[in-house]
């Protein structure tokens, strides 16, 4: 009876310890399990949170080496057999797709976290990365544990466990989570609240309490570091925006005109090569214009730079108005200006441009409240005909500009060889008058201006000539506006006239005729203010009484109303030297500068003349103007009288004097001393030969 009651006692003890033993390892083994698959998740969960982030950026960025290197470090973590990053943007014929490890076929736990980037729509899905982990490793994890509990532990070891997991969850782990979670919702933007944990205060502050507060001092830490970084970066925003400010003004003041705010000629230079480059791909023309305004320097030097400055803006203003959008439009320096016109369709566009720019500047500057006329001459280079790069464009289309005010500016040329050989002539021209006068290649000539109705010789017009290598002698037609261009008429016109008043003291004198000497004057001559200091040498030096020497000026520069002018001539008339307006009846003067200078010769010019004989209208024009001198006392001479029959007008229309090959021609000084001694026209005989 015993010892069926001890065994049935014994029997259920040890079935319901073996039950017990048994129930409680299968709760711990689930339990373990589920802790496990717990731990998995966990660990998806801060893949997706600490990971899926970088990942996106990544994948937006299509950088394979970091996707890899994030992928290798998920690979790390325990289980995971397998990591794939795969793109699904719309679109995208061949998704990009990264992956390490293997699939496994059973006991699978796998993610799919999406990877987005923030868009003005919202985030947008641009990839999927997938997870997928074993529960092989928990399996054997398991089988051990389980083991370990069977053989080992026994119920009381369980038992005592679950107590302590129990009484630590409850002090401890509770606390942790609400740690754990306070941390997750904590942004160091905002003020953050005060972390308390759920339980009664105590006297003593143990460990969690010394936690809580370091969690609270590191939150207010990060709170005010965070404020000091953004006032820190709102510093250096302010300085990278002051940064790139200079940097464009250097960019601007590097590539940019300050005056006109037109690119300059480094910007230019890259631009031009630019449209080079773009013709030569397309297989179309390109053009480059090279603008100069006219008579610019005389507006800069009278009215001064202020005045010059202001005109440069407003010809800019008007080349942006005359070119087209997308061509460049620079300032070369001075008054120089270029477009560059890319990609043209043939040369009318060139030309349409440049009439264009003509036409802008036929319209007066308005300068001070008056008027100035500065028109613009334009020279034309095409690419490739005229030119395979830019610096042979830009001579070639200066060239051309060379040409457009050798035929009178305010006009546009292209570029052609012709020019380029002239511009050589030219150059040679230009080489050879400097230091001409060093080298004593000027001679002069004297034509005799005799009394109309005797013959006798009243003056000698000094004629400048200019003796070539091989002995032959060349007019000032041909060279003389080339010596102005150049700077050299001042030279020029103060040897011609200390050689001519030289020459007629010493050799063009003789006992009962004293001539006077003519000597044309440049109006550049006339606005040196030491010119009259240079006539006073001159005669000093020679001996000739200033009565002897007559100046003669051209109409055009009596309409010019510049002070230096009027002031030179009032000096000359009052050192005792004569005046004559030469070729008058050819411009556009006004009678009342007749009377505004002292003038003491008109010479009419030889074009009336010449009709006179032929041309009544012409004859009633001479007759007019020498009626006109004789009304204001001026001394009148006729200039190219080739016949006996134009003399005989002449003389019924009482012309005072005459000048031309009827009377005699250009001759050397000896010639025209050989002359005054012979006293021809005081023979009874005597008769106009055009000796």
């Amino acid at each position: 009876m015993r010892a069926g009651i001890a065994t049935r006692v014994l029997a259920s003890i040890v079935l319901f310890s073996s039950l017990v033993t048994l129930i409680s390892t299968l709760v711990q083994l689930y339990f373990d399990f589920r802790r496990e698959v717990d731990g998995i998740h966990a660990r998806f969960r801060d893949i997706e949170l600490s990971t899926v982030p970088s990942l996106g950026g990544s994948l937006w960025q299509f950088d394979s080496d970091q996707l890899t290197l994030v992928l290798d470090g998920i690979m790390r973590l325990p289980d995971v057999r397998m990591a794939e990053v795969r793109e699904v943007v719309t679109g995208v014929r061949k998704p990009l797709v990264i992956k390490l490890g293997q699939p496994q076929v059973q006991s699978v736990l796998a993610a799919e976290m999406p990877l987005t980037r923030m868009t003005a729509n919202g985030p947008q899905v641009i990839g999927i990365l997938r997870v997928e982990a074993t529960l092989t490793g928990v399996y054997s994890r398991l089988l051990g544990t389980a083991e370990v509990i069977l053989v080992s532990q026994g119920i009381k070891t369980f038992l005592v466990s679950a107590f302590i997991l129990f009484i630590f969850h409850r002090l401890v782990t509770r606390h942790l989570m609400a740690m754990a979670d306070y941390m997750r919702r904590h942004d160091v933007r905002a003020a953050p609240p005060l972390l308390t944990l759920d339980r009664p205060k105590r006297e003593h502050p143990d460990e969690l309490d010394q936690l809580v507060r370091s969690f609270n001092d590191m939150s207010g830490d990060l709170y005010a570091a965070n404020r000091e970084l953004a006032g820190a970066n709102e510093a250096l925003e302010r300085d990278m925006a002051l940064r790139q400010a200079f940097e464009e003004q250097l960019y601007r003041q590097a590539h940019y005109d300050e005056l006109t705010g037109l690119a300059n000629r480094l910007l230019t230079r890259d631009r031009l090569e630019q449209a080079i480059v773009n013709s030569r791909r397309n297989k179309v023309p390109s053009a480059l214009l090279f603008i100069d305004l006219d008579h610019f320097k005389n507006v800069n030097d009278t009215l001064g730079h202020e005045a010059g400055d202001a005109l440069l803006r407003e010809a800019a203003q008007r080349l942006k108005a005359s070119i087209r959008q997308g061509d460049t439009l620079a300032r070369m320096g001075g008054d120089e200006f270029l477009v560059i016109l890319p990609c043209i369709a043939s040369n009318g566009a060139a030309r349409e441009v440049a009439e264009r720019v003509v036409r802008a500047f036929s319209i007066p500057f308005t300068i001070n409240g008056h008027d100035h006329f500065v028109t613009a001459s334009i020279g034309i280079a095409l690419y490739p005909t005229d030119g395979d790069d830019g610096p042979e464009l830009l001579r070639n289309a200066d060239l051309a500009l060379y040409r457009a005010k050798e035929q009178g500016r305010s006009r546009y040329e292209f570029y052609t060889a012709a020019i380029n050989e002239r511009v050589q002539r030219r150059l040679t021209l230009e080489n050879r008058l400097r230091g001409a006068v060093q080298r004593g290649e000027f001679v002069l000539h004297y034509q005799p201006v005799v009394a109309t109705d005797t013959g006798a010789p009243v003056a000698f017009e000094a004629l400048l000539r200019w003796r070539q290598p091989d002995g032959s002698l060349i007019a000032p037609g041909q060279f003389i506006t080339v010596a102005e261009e150049i700077g050299l008429i001042g030279e020029i016109g103060d040897w011609v006239i200390e050689t001519a008043v030289r020459e007629a003291a010493s050799i063009l004198t003789v006992p009962g005729c004293t001539p006077r000497i003519a000597v044309n004057v440049s109006p550049r001559q006339l606005r040196v203010p030491s010119f009259k200091a240079k006539v006073t040498r001159a005669l000093a030096a020679s001996g000739l009484p200033p009565e002897r020497l007559d100046l003669e000026i051209t109409e055009g520069v009596i309409m010019d109303e510049a002070p230096e002018i009027a002031n030179t001539l009032s000096a000359l008339c009052g050192l005792g030297v004569r005046l004559s307006i030469d070729d008058f009846g050819t411009g556009y003067s006004s009678l009342s500068y007749l009377q505004r200078y002292p003038f003491d010769t008109l010479k009419i010019d030889r074009s009336f003349i010449v009709d006179a004989g032929s041309n009544e209208a012409a004859a009633r024009l001479v007759e007019t103007i020498i009626l006109l001198a004789r009304g204001l006392k001026l001394e009148t001479i006729a200039e190219g009288v080739e016949t006996e029959e134009q003399r005989q007008f002449l003389k019924a229309n009482g012309c005072d004097l005459l000048q031309g090959y009827l009377v005699g021609r250009p001759v050397p000084i000896d010639e025209a001393a050989a002359f005054l001694r012979s006293r021809q026209w005081t023979d009874p005989e005597f008769a106009f030969t055009g000796a």
